[in-house]
């Protein structure tokens, strides 16, 4: 036996492990990274008061001054209403400021104020999250990889709408 599957063999007289199954083992893994999501949101929230949404979508803005709201959304991956909701829960803590300075009176760019500044310098990292920051690392096969792989979960995944009826996710 050489030395690397010594250190992989169980010591001796402990129980054996049953191998678990492959659609266990990546359950078990989404259920990491969603406790590893909510621990580090959690944490964020009560260093700054402010929730991980809300800091990535300040940090956002203080990356890139006078963002639009549509392009936040797309930037954060979320439906712009809920964008939105941000962005106004961010304005009403004086934490950031909507500018409609543009001919087009319905074009509203967003900058950071000064405490938004502040907040955003002395937040934990990374300011976006972890499992963005994760995804970030990856490469773009790897990436391509892991989308292809999600894309068949979802095509896969069925839930029920308000009467009942099992509807593809991919189709809600």
């Amino acid at each position: 036996m050489d030395t690397t599957s010594r250190a992989r063999a169980a010591p001796a007289g402990a129980p054996r492990r049953r191998p678990v199954d492959p659609a266990t083992q990546a359950l078990q893994q989404f259920r990491l990274i969603f406790k590893s999501v909510k621990k580090h949101f959690h944490w964020v929230e009560t260093q700054t008061g402010v929730n991980g949404a809300q800091l990535w979508a300040l940090a956002a803005v203080v990356e890139r001054p006078g963002l639009k709201v549509s392009e936040l959304a797309r930037k954060l991956a979320i439906h712009q209403s809920t964008t939105s909701n941000l962005v106004d829960k961010l304005v009403k803590q004086k934490f950031l400021r909507r500018d409609r300075t543009s001919e087009d009176q319905r074009i509203v760019r967003l900058y950071p104020e000064p405490a938004g500044l502040r907040l955003v310098k002395g937040a934990p990292k990374p300011v976006r999250g972890v499992l963005p920051d994760s995804l970030s690392r990856l490469s773009a096969s790897e990436l391509k990889q892991l989308n292809a792989l999600l894309d068949c979960v979802v095509r896969n995944m069925k839930v029920r709408d308000s009467s009942g009826k099992l509807t593809p996710l991919a189709d809600i």
